[in-house]
């Protein structure tokens, strides 16, 4: 097997649980974003800024889908010229070098004319990352709740001035248990693979995915994202292949597929025999990594026996439950 970057694929399944607003619609009054089966979906946009906080708050990485210095929103430009400093050749090798988001999620970088050039005279530049995920989707239908919020100001005291009371809309999900799939594809780096400083920070953005994944899932504490959970997380590492299968292969019991309040409601949540089976035929297979949940603990740790039954390098991730 080569060992050669761009042919060290790994395709990410991973499920988490939400008792609030996983992904709100802005669009609809930041409703859950919900589809005519009962079902929601939460965006790719939405993991990808949960791994992004996470390395921002708990190692202080730069990112460049972020605000600028000053804590206002920026466009893509000025954010790449802060990061940046100089103007150089190639923006999207120096953000890669010096961002943490940009080596795994690309970027797109708008050149804009300077003064004294010719209207159009700007360029782009743009970088599909290796790192993509999919719309997310609940295993199960959701219970949308809605209570009605009220909150009492007062401005400026006077004398005789009455406080008043403002009414809001809240949304929430009474649970949700959330399915992401992922893929980790170096190849797209393309011709930035020859150059050894890139290579590195990607690889060390890489190392730190599964952390700022499953951890950061936990550590969203805000009101409307308190408490989420992860559940379960596969990461399969081939040598040059790619399946986009692994939500096939991991099956889940029917009985997640309703109006569920927990995960406890089905005895088997998840069901391993379709992707042992399918593991042991390809022999691409280099790694399989795994983390689960207290409650998935006992089913993570006979899985990963059965895949090394099968001669496949197995590793069972070391994880800390949330502090509810």
């Amino acid at each position: 097997m080569t060992d050669k970057l761009e042919n060290l694929k790994k395709e990410i399944l991973f499920y988490y649980e939400s008792r609030q607003n996983p992904n709100g619609d802005p669009g609809f009054e930041n409703q859950p974003r919900l589809m005519p089966d009962g079902t929601i979906i939460v965006t790719d946009v939405r993991i990808k800024r949960t791994i992004r906080d996470y390395a921002k708050s708990k190692y202080g990485e730069t990112l460049f889908v972020d605000y600028g210095e000053d804590g206002t929103p920026v466009t893509a430009d000025k954010r790449a010229k802060e990061i940046l400093k100089n103007n150089e050749k190639d923006p999207i090798a120096g953000l890669i070098k010096r961002t943490f988001d940009v080596p795994l999620f690309g970027a797109l970088v708008t050149i804009r004319a300077g003064k004294g050039e010719e209207k159009g005279a700007g360029s782009s530049q743009k970088l599909t990352g290796p790192v993509q995920f999919g719309i997310g989707r609940s295993v199960n239908q959701v219970q949308i709740i809605n209570p009605l919020i009220t909150g009492r100001f007062v401005g400026k005291e006077k004398k005789g001035e009455e406080q008043f009371s403002t009414f809001g809309k809240f949304y929430a999900v009474e649970y949700a248990l959330i399915r992401i799939q992922g893929i980790v594809n170096p190849s797209n780096l393309g011709n930035y693979l020859n150059n050894k400083e890139i290579v590195k920070r990607y690889s060390e953005a890489e190392s730190m995915l599964f952390d700022c994944l499953w951890n950061g899932t936990n550590a969203l504490v805000s009101r409307s994202k308190y408490p989420q959970r992860s559940i379960f997380f596969l990461e399969v590492s081939y040598d040059g292949a790619i399946y986009n299968d692994l939500p096939i292969l991991v099956e889940e019991d029917t009985k997640l597929r309703g109006k569920v309040t927990k995960l406890s409601d089905a005895n088997e949540p998840l069901q391993f025999t379709k992707l042992v089976s399918a593991l042991a035929t390809r022999k691409r297979v280099t790694n399989v990594r795994i983390a689960a949940c207290r409650d998935l603990l006992a089913d993570a740790s006979k899985l990963i026996k059965k895949i090394e039954e099968k001669k496949i390098p197995a590793e069972l991730i070391p994880t800390e439950e949330p502090q509810y």
